[in-house]
């Protein structure tokens, strides 16, 4: 396996309901690129990323028209029912000690942020996710009715990219795979199997498009920063 640079596995076989579109949602044109080529894009430009392997639905029906599906460095991949199996069947594709995995539809990953994450590895972790800290009041609800509030001193969002040793991750979701267990993120994965995965606290900007507002946000903050490097 390579140990210089690390291949990030992109999962984009969903669909995102919530985004209300025609298209799927990492389909959706921001500024003049798609959200997966921004994305794509911004995993290459990292000096410590490797190949980038995008998990595509066999109904995909855009991926082979986008200008990415040519670089030599993206892969295109196969899609699972689930997030967790499409991750699972394209780690297959991986050819580095580490692996990233990030979600298409986060296509405002800063540089800062995949340095964080990639110069661990010297440290021989088994893994580590971008997280930040939770700001507003959490409270925990029955039946549209409030239980209690939730301290949220300990409490983090979990964002991508997460990275862990490609071996351990292939471990542990082939094993939540083989007992049917629900898999929010990579890292649930790893805690069932009692991997210790460490938190970096990362960019806020780095949101998940999810609903139309995230779009026009995002359109926003391109724009800006396209206004900005003129």
């Amino acid at each position: 396996m390579e140990s210089s640079r690390i291949d990030v596995v992109v999962p984009a076989a969903g669909v995102g309901k919530r985004m209300r579109l025609n298209i799927p949602k990492q389909y959706a044109l921001l500024s003049n690129k798609t959200v997966l080529e921004h994305t794509v894009y911004a995993l290459l430009n990292c000096p410590y990323v490797g190949n980038v392997i995008v998990g595509v639905s066999a109904e995909d029906e855009y991926f082979d028209s986008l200008e990415i599906s040519h670089n030599p460095r993206v892969i295109k991949g196969k899609g699972g029912k689930e997030r967790s199996d499409t991750v699972r069947l394209n780690l297959e594709k991986v050819r580095t000690e580490y692996v990233m995995v990030h979600d298409a539809a986060r296509p405002l990953i800063s540089q800062d942020d995949l340095k964080k994450l990639a110069v661990l590895t010297k440290d021989s972790i088994n893994g580590a996710i971008l997280a930040c800290k939770v700001s507003d009041t959490l409270k925990m609800v029955s039946d549209g009715k409030i239980i209690k509030t939730v301290p949220r001193e300990n409490m983090y969002r979990a964002y991508t990219p997460q990275m862990f040793k490609t071996k351990l991750l292939k471990q542990a979701l082939e094993h939540a795979d083989r007992n049917h267990l629900a898999i929010t993120d990579d890292a649930s994965a790893m805690e069932v199997l009692g991997y210790e995965v460490l938190i970096v606290e990362g960019d806020s900007g780095n949101f998940k498009l999810t609903t139309p507002d995230d779009l026009n946000l995002a359109k926003l903050m391109i724009e800006k920063g396209n206004n900005e490097d003129v």
